[in-house]
């Protein structure tokens, strides 16, 4: 599906996951800085350790809401492009490929590649299978390499402008599989996954939409020079802004942290003395 709707439901998704990627970031760094403790308390949570975020709770962060998430996007992201798009059929009646249906089965591969991350996100959960350390991220990186190969081979015969919207797309998303391959492999990029993965999924997010409203809005750009060459700086801009955006939150949800974290430890010191308390009134 090329149209406005093809590229408004990936790009709700992505700024969907982006923005529970931050409340999840920020949930997690509060837990760490009003429980100073909470490292040495061997919970499912702090072993496991996975790429996507627990929702908060002692009943639902039981469940793995963001993997079952991801899997139910996907599903509806291919049902949107094939059947309910009437793009299902493959093959005409001579047997040979129908062109106008291989651009929504592109999109619907991309879909099922990052519903294969929801899947393997579930298999670590539930400890189906011991694969490797991180391997979550491995497989969403695949995902994005599979994004950005499918909108590499997704131009042919497309105007200029058409072309150079999606190339960034593309370069964005072989960026984005880079980043989760080397936190795979670096424990250092790692420390910075918390600011990086919802900004290189807010950038595609946004690109999605700016891609929608340049080709498709109500009023579509023409396919100029001018305006082909301006589509490179206005993603110079997405970059700017967004990095600005996501800067300022993370630096703020982080000095409120720093000024509650005196109080939560006071909190939790307490708590831990009068348990001790009556530990020892209940071993007399």
């Amino acid at each position: 599906m090329g149209g406005l709707r093809g590229h408004v439901i990936p790009g709700t998704m992505f700024v969907s996951f982006l923005i529970w990627w931050l409340i999840g970031e920020v949930l997690q760094n509060g837990r760490k800085g009003g429980n100073p403790s909470s490292s040495r308390r061997k919970t499912r949570s702090v072993a496991f350790q996975p790429l996507w975020y627990l929702c908060q709770g002692p009943t639902i962060s039981k469940i793995p809401v963001e993997p079952m998430t991801k899997v139910i996007f996907s599903v509806i992201g291919v049902l949107v492009e094939l059947p309910f798009a009437n793009s299902a059929t493959l093959y005409d009646v001579h047997g040979e490929f129908m062109a106008k249906n291989l651009p929504n089965y592109g999109h619907a591969t991309m879909y099922c590649f990052f519903g294969l991350s929801g899947v393997v996100d579930l298999v670590m959960w539930y400890k189906v299978l011991p694969p490797p350390p991180r391997f979550d991220y491995l497989v969403l990186s695949l995902a994005f390499w599979m994004e950005g190969l499918l909108f590499f081979f997704h131009l042919h015969g497309r105007s200029e402008l058409n072309v150079r919207l999606h190339t960034i797309l593309y370069i964005t998303a072989l960026t984005t599989a880079a980043v989760f391959v080397l936190a795979v492999i670096s424990d250092e990029i790692l420390l910075y996954m918390g600011f990086l993965k919802p900004y290189f999924l807010s950038l595609q997010g946004n690109w999605f939409f700016q891609i929608a409203f340049v080709l498709f809005g109500q009023n579509p750009w023409k396919s100029n020079h001018s305006n082909v060459e301006f589509a490179t700086i206005l993603f110079s801009f997405h970059i700017l802004v967004l990095f600005v955006i996501h800067l300022t939150v993370y630096t703020i949800c982080r000095d409120i942290w720093i000024k509650i974290r005196p109080l939560n430890e006071r909190l939790w010191d307490n708590g831990s003395d009068e348990e001790a308390d009556l530990n020892r009134v209940e071993n007399h």
